[in-house]
């Protein structure tokens, strides 16, 4: 019986150490017109951090517009910030970048960064400190609002409507 314990003792701290370290991945996210792919995990925001690149290589016509977006949104569902590359139509070269935030479920007006060309990158990088306490950088932009997402949140990576590739893409809760 005592081996048993140690033997799962020693699991769970391999497990755990895997976890904490974990290589950055590739998510190629690639879906056809009006259909749309996703990661989706509940996180712990006490100390939570994540960091990827994003590029759109490809938008696609259909009724819903080309857009690739991370987002972290509160239990309840009432908060949530974002960021999202946005196409305005399949034809476009580039896809505007913005920041979002919806609080006690008000939208804000998009916040508007810049723009990303087809086949280009933009780097993003966010911390979190207790559920509430933001710190991002978006391609140049850096900012640090505070926002009470909670203690745990869902963290969604998404695409839509277009061949988008996240590289770099990792998070880590300590």
């Amino acid at each position: 019986m005592r081996t048993i314990k140690v033997l799962s003792g020693i699991l769970t701290v391999v497990l755990a150490t895997a976890t904490a370290n974990a290589k950055p991945m590739t998510y190629g996210c690639d879906t056809a017109a009006d259909r749309y792919s996703a990661l989706e995990q509940q996180v712990d925001l006490k100390s939570f951090t994540l960091s990827a690149q994003i590029q759109p290589n490809e938008f696609r016509k259909g009724q819903y517009a080309p857009l690739a977006q991370i987002y972290l949104e509160s239990a309840d569902e009432k908060n949530r910030w974002s960021v999202k590359l946005i196409a305005p139509d399949h034809k476009a070269k580039a896809a505007l970048v913005l920041l979002s935030r919806i609080e006690n479920g008000k939208e804000d007006e998009p916040f508007p960064i810049g723009a990303v060309k087809l086949g280009e990158k933009i780097a993003i990088s966010l911390k979190i400190t207790d559920g509430k306490k933001i710190n991002f950088k978006i391609g140049d932009l850096d900012g640090s609002p505070e926002m009470d997402l909670g203690e745990t949140a869902k963290l969604a990576v998404i695409c839509s409507t277009g061949d988008f590739v996240f590289s770099d893409l990792e998070w880590s809760e300590k």
